[in-house]
């Protein structure tokens, strides 16, 4: 009964004032808000696809102030996993501030196919009735931990979140954030969409201004630390599957040079793509924030704030020249260095004691199928037409007459590894869809590289308690709602990929090294926390990335998400 308003007619002023006390809901309504003491500042913050392991493997070689000190002052959880098996950006971002799995939250992947609208999505898409107002978080389905912030606060808080992608920005911001901004490559500059303002800040006019983005032009990317001996510390400089990137080449130095093409804008992206395909992306993101912390006085008024900032180039990085590879050492190293920056920052402006940084990541990433075949994994780049034209040419074999075809397919496009069944086909032909999927995924699960297939069925069964464990992972990256009918997964060590692709370096240059498979490698990520009530030490026990809404939510003395599933480790918190 949200309006009583039948009920109250004629009652005393009081009176509908103690009636409306007890209708709202109970996070709204905390008894004694004020008497709660809360921090200046929470700050999460993400490196995009840094692996698990990279901080206890490069330990050694970072300095202090950075990573070693979230390690000594804080809580540093070396067993993180995501717990579902699709380990992309958009589900990674989300995952992190709602607390909970695709499963609930609905955002399966970084791009999907939108069965009711009939049309290829990304995670940020708005429906056709929104598109004017641009990106924004219309796919997630349940609230985040800074919407819980300002739906508590009325207006006392504020939430910022900022990133070089735009769907990292986006999925982590609240509905109501009131800075919410990502990088654009096309024009060197960071903006937003309606959904949030209709014109950015002035403070952001101004920073764009400056041209940040413009001082490495026809400089180079070379190692942090020359006198290190990087190959003892990763691989080889220039290893025959790497990618080149933005005409950056696969070894150091990497340039930073326009396109010379006839296209002055073409020239121009070029050149944006490399710097953010480089450890200068995370630096200018870094300055960026800084930017909106002095502006908006982020961790320095009355408010508490909530500050979000996902550094993507670990990202672009590791896809392009791959996990084992000089260039990611380097962004890793540069990271450390780039954190200890971050944490004098907020020394300065916000003061010691005063606010809580807690540190994770997306994703991990597969080794190239090639450096892993070195270090004698049985290995394998799997031909992404699997998912599309050779998936048709089977379907028509098994159900038509020799040498007739159908569209079988929603799209042939293929952006995920769910596969959506043509269900007019289905029901032309006067087939029954378990049948269908059923056949597709026993094929699949032949193929060379594939470990195995599911099917919508099988994910929709309400009796979980026969399901293996990988069969679980699936189930949590599942949702009625936005995923396909078959989804394949493939053997440890294999990835979708061009199998050429190394005989034609010129085709996908920033595409070499992937992820999103239920694979240790892929679903091991970092977690460190620290701030005034955090108890310090080294947490082996295993848990997973989604505790970090239910441990900002603690540090920020509001509750957690509503479908947050994943509680705070115990014994982090002390007094």
């Amino acid at each position: 009964m949200r309006h009583p308003w039948r009920w109250i007619i004629g009652i005393s002023t009081v009176a509908i004032a103690a009636l409306w006390a007890l209708l709202l809901p109970v996070d709204i309504a905390e008894p004694a808000q004020d008497t709660i003491t809360r921090p200046k500042l929470v700050v999460m913050v993400v490196f995009d696809q840094m692996r698990g392991d990279y901080i206890k493997k490069w330990e050694p070689l970072f300095g202090d102030g950075g990573f070693k000190r979230l390690q000594s002052e804080g809580a540093w959880f070396t067993n993180c996993h995501y717990p579902y098996a699709y380990t992309l950006t958009a589900a990674g971002h989300t995952s992190l501030v709602t607390g909970t799995t695709p499963s609930r939250h609905g955002v399966i992947a970084n791009d999907w196919y939108d069965r009711i609208h009939r049309e290829p999505i990304a995670s940020t898409t708005p429906p056709p009735d929104e598109r004017v107002k641009g990106p924004g978080p219309y796919r997630r389905k349940v609230e985040s931990v800074g919407d819980v912030l300002l739906r508590v606060l009325q207006g006392r808080g504020r939430v910022a979140s900022l990133s070089i992608k735009e769907r990292a920005a986006i999925l982590m911001a609240a509905l109501r954030a009131q800075i919410c901004y990502w990088f654009n490559p096309a024009d060197g500059r960071f903006g937003t969409s309606r959904f949030y303002r209709d014109d950015p800040h002035s403070w952001v006019t101004a920073f764009n201004k400056k041209r940040f983005a413009d001082q490495w032009l026809a400089k180079n990317w070379d190692r942090f630390r020359p006198n290190l001996d990087y190959v003892k510390h990763s691989g080889p400089d220039d290893f025959i599957s790497e990618g080149t990137g933005y005409l950056q080449g696969r070894k150091f130095p990497h340039p930073f040079k326009v396109a010379e093409t006839e296209d002055p804008k073409e020239n121009a992206q070029n050149y944006y793509d490399a710097v953010t395909n480089s450890p200068m992306g995370n630096d200018l993101l870094l300055e960026f924030a800084k930017a909106t912390i002095n502006a908006e006085k982020l961790g320095q008024s009355d408010s508490t704030d909530l500050l979000f900032i996902s550094f993507t180039s670990n990202d672009y990085v590791g896809h392009t020249w791959g996990p084992d590879s000089q260039e990611v050492l380097d962004v890793t190293l540069r990271s450390d260095a780039l954190m200890k920056d971050l944490l004098g920052f907020l020394d300065d402006k916000v003061g010691k004691g005063n606010y809580y940084l807690a540190m994770s990541a997306d994703h991990g990433v597969c080794p190239l199928p090639e450096f892993a075949e070195k270090a004698g994994k049985t290995t394998g780049r799997v031909d992404p037409a699997l998912l599309s034209s050779k998936a048709e040419d089977f379907l028509n074999k098994r159900f038509l007459k020799e040498g007739e075809k159908a569209p079988w397919l929603e799209e042939l496009r293929r952006s995920t590894a769910w596969i959506y069944l043509n269900r007019e086909t289905i029901k032309e032909l006067k087939l029954k869809h378990e049948d269908v999927e059923s056949a597709l995924a026993r094929w699949y699960a032949e193929q060379p590289g594939v470990a195995k297939a599911f099917t919508r069925t099988e994910m929709m069964r309400e009796d979980t308690k026969e399901r293996s464990p990988l069969e679980k992972q699936m189930g949590l990256s599942f949702h009625p709602d936005c995923s396909g009918d078959v989804m394949l997964v493939l053997k440890p060590y294999h990835i979708f990929s061009p199998p050429n692709i190394v005989e034609t370096p010129k085709k996908n240059p920033t595409y070499r090294a992937t992820h999103g498979a239920p694979y240790e490698y892929d679903t091991h990520v970092p977690l460190l926390v620290m701030g005034p009530r955090i108890v310090p030490g080294v947490r082996e026990q295993r848990v997973a990335p989604q505790a970090m809404a239910s441990i900002l939510a603690e540090a920020l003395r509001v509750p957690a998400p509503k479908d947050a599933t994943y509680a705070i480790p115990m014994g982090l918190f002390g007094k």
